[in-house]
């Protein structure tokens, strides 16, 4: 893959060719795959105030002050990763308000603006996925813990793409097996 390519991926491209997460859960996908594991740190659109403001106004937040604003983020970012990894995760406390719209239907919105209004909206997808159910196909790549979301019959997709990182475990299984 070209590196520009892989530059995309996250945005544009997921591995695979993937689709990416129904409604506003893609946002949420969107969110922590800004940084994946496998690429080097300088690829992170949440590595400093200015990169994370290029990001944010893309995904229609408003912006941030402070690199220890990128920071707060990188951090609920990765606590998203574990959550979806299954790991232990502390969230901040998000200030909400409950959006009743013209239809009858309710929806959790930020009380603030800043790093604490991105953070209460990426939780407050996190609260509709859970109703709604689609929490439970948002998986990540045992192998670089990229976030998919798993749409297979029996949700048993365990890599972000299987000619990706399922081709390198399956590589290395054999390789092992084939030593003395």
């Amino acid at each position: 893959m070209r590196q520009e390519d892989k530059r995309r991926i996250g945005e544009e491209l997921e591995p695979g060719d993937r689709p990416k997460a129904p409604g506003r859960l893609a946002l949420l996908q969107r969110f922590v795959n800004t940084h994946n594991h496998d690429f080097p740190p300088e690829w992170d659109r949440l590595g400093d105030a200015r990169t994370a403001n290029a990001w944010l106004a893309k995904a229609g937040f408003g912006g941030i002050d402070t690199d220890e604003d990128a920071r707060r983020l990188r951090a609920f970012r990765e606590d998203l990763r574990a959550l979806i990894v299954g790991r232990a995760a502390t969230f901040p406390p998000a200030g909400m308000i409950v959006v009743v719209a013209a239809d009858g239907h309710t929806r959790l919105e930020p009380a603030e603006d800043g790093v604490d209004g991105v953070i209460a909206t990426v939780l407050g997808v996190l609260h509709e996925a859970q109703l709604s159910g689609d929490w439970a196909r948002m998986k990540a790549c045992r192998k670089c813990e990229y976030a998919f979301y798993d749409r297979s019959k029996n949700r048993s997709a365990t890599w972000c793409s299987m000619s990706i990182c399922g081709n390198r475990t399956k590589n290395r299984a054999y390789y092992r097996r084939q030593r003395p």
